[in-house]
């Protein structure tokens, strides 16, 4: 066991000083709500969240954890075990996919497609784009199908995920989203999408900031068939629009109402915000509404906060007893970024509290301390 000095204080929200040996070990700064005046923010939803990319931190909440059905921002999910099998080197984006019967895009009337139907000539990655572009619920089912085997396995696969990455609320019914027995909380979303991000950074443009996608071209028709191929708008309609936004995904069902997901990025900050149970009498006025309500708290956050990288503190060496070295320098656990109010950034100090000795084994991630941020007398991180 590692000794530690009963001095050393605990706190939700600090920066650990934890033993490196050898490679890097990967490590985020805990999320703590940035605790700052701010102008009040009143959102016309059922819930919503918003959060800073970097550090994790909640800049705003509302209701954030009701649970309510996530409607197509379910796709993001079944993307996620996509993506996750193409980096495992089990699945590639030139696979060719064979299209079911249940993907038949004839079968799903009044519903959003990519317009496949079985006998055509598709890739994973162009089952992808028809999945994230114009939200393609046949598109959602053959990807199902070609990782799963059948969705009932693949939706058994995307539970699995969301347990395996702590959430306690989120479940899956489908792939596409269709069914009100999809279940998520905006909290418990956005740190899946903050997650989605830096898993697959390379979807924001390849997937979610492309405007438009058109299907099916001419190869990849079935024999025989000469269908003009079909041009679809993105379903976010903020991209391009307002300024950074570069994903990630829109929904509804009547059970839910309007719901968005949505992440921008303007010089090194980037904000992920969750919104769902928007009103809408129609889809225009839903979709308008939806978009109004995430212009609002992307503008709120960026005029509000702004996330920086702190001079650190020199860290001393750790005394070491009974061990094969003498000392050992902690090191933060991951990168220091921080998530302030507007004028606190050049309020930062910060205090480090640090053992002096403790006595062999040390390994790797054992924690030897805390470094501590604070602001206008305020613990910051």
């Amino acid at each position: 066991m590692l000794h530690r000095k009963k001095s050393l204080r605990r706190r939700i929200g600090v920066i650990a000083l934890i033993v490196m040996l050898g490679s890097l070990l990967v490590g985020l700064i805990a999320a703590m709500p940035v605790k700052a005046a701010a102008p009040p923010l009143t959102l016309a939803a059922k819930s919503a969240i918003l959060l800073d990319s970097a550090t994790g931190q909640i800049l705003f909440e509302q209701n954030a954890d009701a649970p309510i059905p996530p409607a197509s921002l379910t796709k993001l999910m079944t993307l996620h075990l996509v993506y996750n099998k193409i980096a495992a080197g089990q699945l590639k984006k030139t696979d060719k996919v064979n299209i079911g019967t249940d993907a038949w895009a004839a079968k799903m009337p009044g519903s959003s497609v990519m317009f496949l139907e079985p006998g055509q000539n598709v890739t994973v990655g162009e089952l992808m784009k028809g999945l994230a572009i114009p939200s393609g619920n046949d598109a959602a089912v053959a990807l199902a199908d070609h990782v799963g085997g059948n969705v009932d396995a693949f939706v058994a696969m995307m539970n699995k995920e969301a347990q395996d990455l702590g959430f306690k609320t989120m479940h899956f019914a489908d792939p596409a989203g269709l069914s009100p027995q999809n279940v998520v909380t905006a909290r418990e979303y956005a740190q899946f999408a903050r997650i989605y991000i830096q898993a697959h950074p390379e979807a924001l443009t390849e997937l979610h900031s492309v405007k438009s996608f058109s299907y099916p071209l001419p190869q990849n028709l079935a024999p025989g068939k000469t269908d003009p191929p079909v041009t679809q708008p993105n379903r976010n309609s903020l991209l391009g629009v307002l300024e950074g936004v570069d994903g990630l995904k829109t929904g509804f069902i009547d059970e839910s109402g309007y719901n968005i997901a949505v992440t921008a990025k303007r010089g090194d900050m980037r904000l992920i915000g969750v919104i769902l149970g928007v009103p809408g009498r129609d889809e225009k006025e839903g979709t308008a509404n939806r978009g109004a309500a995430a212009t609002a708290l992307l503008t709120w956050g960026y005029q509000n906060f702004t996330t920086v990288k702190p001079t650190m503190p020199a860290i001393t060496p750790v005394r070491v007893w009974k061990g094969a070295v003498s000392e050992v320098t902690p090191v933060p656990h991951g990168d220091v970024v921080l998530t302030v109010a507007k004028g606190q950034e050049t309020k930062l100090t910060s205090t480090i509290h640090e053992e002096t000795s403790v006595i062999a084994p040390v390994k790797k991630g054992d924690k030897l301390g805390e470094l501590i941020f604070a602001a206008d007398g305020q613990q910051v991180a």
